[in-house]
């Protein structure tokens, strides 16, 4: 078949082409790098930024830090416990490394770990264990092994034998993490030279045991499946102190001389490669420039503050764990530094392999078509870049966000950051203003009784909705991209966007079924299949499941319960108290459904056992029952849109409501910020009144007939792809399965901040991602359209007018005659009911062998 598009220019075709040969490319290079750092270990030992603002920084606030192109995770006990097992770590050197030792033993057993450090000897070895991990911390200051120091040696030992000629895991007797750092004790007692030569004296004699150089350099060899980099030894090189903030005890002839650390480390960094050292380069990195950093800076000058010694730890359990814990408990994959993201089951393989190739297909058609000079018309209805771009967006998503060709960063809430972009999304929507032209619409309007207003687009007009869509979904982005769930003010008003594209959801399906009376399987079928073609094939890319895109879930519930509570009784539709009867029945049932019944304890279950669906249960009562009134609100809405005249006041003046919808947002506002001081007491809170906010701002979006004429074309852009926007946020735009923002390696170095550093990251990313979303939109439309027009049953309302269907005038293989293949497959194709029992069965199969 050949698909004709008579408005379709020529960019419009290069671009999807372009973009699908850029993400092949992608693919091949993932497949064949070479890179010095395939998996981001390097990059997570050797620097990174502080993203905390100058304005932020004090003792209390150096939490987050930014590794270089990988995000640092945060270890629970629980994950700790999954890495190591029953193998224990091992901490030597000075009080530096004491302090790390600490900080580890405080992510293990946060109260116990404090008891023991008041109790503790300050120059003593310890052996103990927290929460059922043993932790060696060998005094060692000076480095010394052999006779002088034997634990160290004997732990030493161990750890060679074992890495030299591998026991599987538990035969193994050899710490699971061990580190070293010294050297400030040389500093301290030694005069130059003579710091430099003892310490490289004692150094080398740990090296020589270890033999590290018949080792592949750390992070670059295949990792292993079942224990990631496998045990390990990390060096520490000492933090440079803030020599003029030293007092002059510590600077006299014996004591520290500027320059002097900065030599040792210096040699450390020499002989890096050559002995194929761990060095953590990023140790000292976290007080460079940072004198807060130091809690004894005007003392001894090498201590870090708690939190910072902490971060080591983590930088530590990221670089041993994280490869081993993608393997073992997969999505979310927020551990992207010093991992390979786990290996790929065989059937997300096969999965992203013939996504590969029917991207590659469909590239091959296009490419035939164009060089064929056919700038209107596609040779093939299913292999074209019109819906070969919905498997390349795809394809991207697994490349962003499952391979380490994008460099990932942490989110941190700047609120200067949050308001600009907010700022600068405002201007866009007021240069972007138009009027509304006024559309044919879909459904029949009521009689006027009197002559209509002229040139009004009336309440909620299409324009509106899909503006109010696109703003609600550009906050959302700016939202999710800046962190700023932290601030419940920015939450609380999240919140009630997510209300409100519910509240539509609820208007908007209201207004067709009154209108239309179409309570058929096909409309059924349609909707859901465009609500959920993304979220459904996703996952099975991307390893994740479809609850994880909750908002394709959630919509897809409130419409199949707008669809029951209009369709059982619908000859009573006509009658409009009847109508309200059935909804606020439909709201009693629903709530005392999902609050008084286990109904979705047993169906979570029965999905679990029949399709092997593994669904979060109470993240979905969670979504569920914090919108669960709005939705009835918006049936009401459209009720009222659907029977009441269209010259009537309460359509066409809300002058009147002007003062008391201001009063009520400002009530809502006040009340929030005065009463809720958690997340918690505002969601208890959140379902029954959030429709009051929302109704206040049709009322004064729509106050004026001028003001409702007017809509942001920007926005209503927007708003018709939001639903492919909210799913490719996910991995596109941010990263980490949300946990992170997706960056570019080619800004990597600076700061962390949106105004000195990544602007650069969304001046490139955000228009490619806007546009793929639209992109897939459009494609998501078509292959409904397909599935809709290949069966008997057709609708009036959902031919696609800009397609136009001809017979294909030759067969790609050259055979005349169709199959017994192919007339299967088209009779297949024939009842959309089959259609839809195919695709689920087809899902079913892939849930019980992926």
């Amino acid at each position: 078949m050949i698909y004709s598009s008579p408005t379709l220019a020529p960019m419009g075709r290069l671009l999807p082409l372009a973009f699908a040969i850029f993400v092949l490319s992608i693919a091949i290079l993932n497949s064949l790098s070479t890179a010095d750092d395939p998996y981001r270990c390097s990059g997570l030992m050797r620097d990174g930024s502080w993203l905390n603002t100058p304005e932020e920084k004090s003792q209390r606030s150096f939490t987050n830090w930014q590794p270089d192109g990988c995000m640092l995770r945060d270890y629970t006990k629980e994950d700790i416990h999954d890495c190591f097992g029953d193998r224990h770590v091992v901490f030597s050197g000075d009080s530096t490394t004491r302090q790390v030792y600490w900080g580890l033993a405080r992510l293990l057993d946060r109260k116990a770990a404090r008891d023991a450090e008041k109790h503790a000897e300050i120059h003593e070895s310890y052996d103990l264990t927290f929460d059922g991990i043993r932790m060696l911390q060998i005094w060692d200051p000076l480095l010394q092994t052999g006779g002088l120091n034997p634990s160290l040696s004997e732990q030493l030992t161990l750890f060679a034998q074992e890495k030299h000629h591998p026991v599987p895991i538990e035969q193994q007797k050899s710490p699971a993490l061990m580190m070293i750092g010294a050297g400030s004790w040389y500093v301290l007692l030694e005069k130059e030279p003579e710091s430099l030569t003892k310490f490289q004296a004692a150094f080398n004699n740990v090296t020589d045991i270890l033999h590290l150089q018949d080792l592949p350099p750390f992070g670059t060899a295949p990792l292993d499946p079942l224990d990631g980099v496998g045990n390990e030894v990390f060096f520490a090189p000492i933090a440079p102190p803030f020599y003029d903030e030293l007092p002059k005890s510590r600077t006299t002839p014996e004591g520290v001389h500027k320059g002097e650390v900065e030599v040792i480390d210096a040699w450390l960094e020499n002989i890096q490669k050559q002995r194929n050292l761990r060095l953590l380069d990023s140790f000292p990195a976290l007080s460079r420039n940072e004198p807060e950093v130091i809690v004894d800076k005007n003392q001894t000058g090498f201590h870090v503050i708690s939190s910072v010694a902490e971060i080591k730890a983590k930088i530590l359990l990221n670089l041993r764990c994280n490869a081993k814990l993608d393997q073992m408990k997969g999505y979310p994959y927020n551990r992207t530094c010093c991992t390979d993201y786990g290996r790929p089951s065989l059937m997300q393989t096969i999965v992203v392999g013939l996504t590969t190739l029917f991207v590659l297909t469909c590239v091959v058609f296009e490419i035939m078509d164009v060089m064929g000079g056919s700038s209107e018309t596609h040779r093939s209805s299913v292999f074209g870049m019109k819906i070969g771009i919905f498997p390349a967006s795809m394809l991207l998503c697994y490349y962003t966000d499952r391979t380490q060709l994008f460099a990932k960063g942490n989110k941190q809430l700047v609120n200067s950051e949050f308001f600009f972009l907010i700022a600068v999304c405002v201007i866009l929507a007021l240069v972007t203003i138009r009027k509304t032209v006024p559309r044919s619409s879909r459904t029949p309007a009521p009689p006027a009784t009197a002559t209509p207003v002229q040139d009004d687009a009336g309440i909620l007009s299409r324009d509106q909705t899909e503006e109010w869509k696109g703003w609600m979904q550009a906050v959302i982005l700016i939202y999710h991209w800046t962190g700023a769930s932290k601030h419940l003010g920015i939450y609380t008003f999240v919140r009630l966007l997510v209300a409100a594209y519910l509240f539509q959801t609820g208007y908007g399906h209201t207004i067709y079924f009154l209108a239309k009376k179409d309570f058929g399987f096909r409309r059924v079928a349609s909707v859901m299949l465009r609500l959920n073609l993304l979220s459904c094939a996703l996952p099975y890319v991307m390893n994740t499941d479809y609850m994880f895109y909750y908002f394709a879930p959630l919509v897809s519930f409130w419409f199949l319960i707008v669809y029951a509570t209009l369709a059982i009784g619908a000859k009573y539709n006509d009658n409009t108290k009847a109508v309200l009867i059935k909804i606020l029945s439909g709201l009693a049932l629903v709530w005392v459904t999902l609050k008084l019944t286990p109904l979705n304890s047993v169906v979570f279950a029965m999905l679990q056992t029949i399709f092997r669906i593994e669904w979060n249960l109470h993240e979905w009562e969670f979504r569920v029952q914090l919108d669960g009134v709005v939705v009835f609100v918006g049936m009401v809405a459209g009720v009222i849109q659907q029977r009441v005249r269209r010259d009537s006041s309460l359509l066409t003046n809300y002058k009147t409501a002007i003062i008391p919808a201001a009063i009520a947002l400002f009530a809502y506002a006040g009340s929030c910020h005065r009463y809720f001081g958690q997340k918690e007491d505002y969601n208890a809170f959140h379902p029954y009144v959030s429709f009051i906010p929302i109704i206040a701002f049709i009322a004064l979006r729509n106050a004026f007939i001028p003001l409702r004429n007017l809509y942001s074309t920007a926005f209503a852009w927007l708003g018709r792809c939001s639903l492919e926007t909210f799913i490719l946020q996910y991995h596109i735009y941010l990263a980490a399965d949300t946990k992170g923002i997706l960056l570019l390696d080619m800004f990597r170095g600076s700061d962390g901040s949106l105004f000195r550093d990544r602007w650069r990251d969304l001046l490139i990313l955000v228009p490619i991602f806007l546009w793929l979303s639209h992109c897939v939109a459009e494609a998501s439309g078509l292959i409904v359209r397909l599935l809709m027009d290949n069966s008997n049953e057709r609708g009036s309302d959902e031919v696609n007018e800009e397609v136009k269907i001809e017979e294909s005038r030759y067969s790609l293989l050259g055979i005349a005659h169709v199959s017994r293949a192919a007339r299967a497959a088209k009779w297949l194709r024939s009842d959309l009911r089959i259609t839809v029992a195919g695709i689920l069965v087809s899902m079913w199969l892939l849930n019980w062998l992926y």
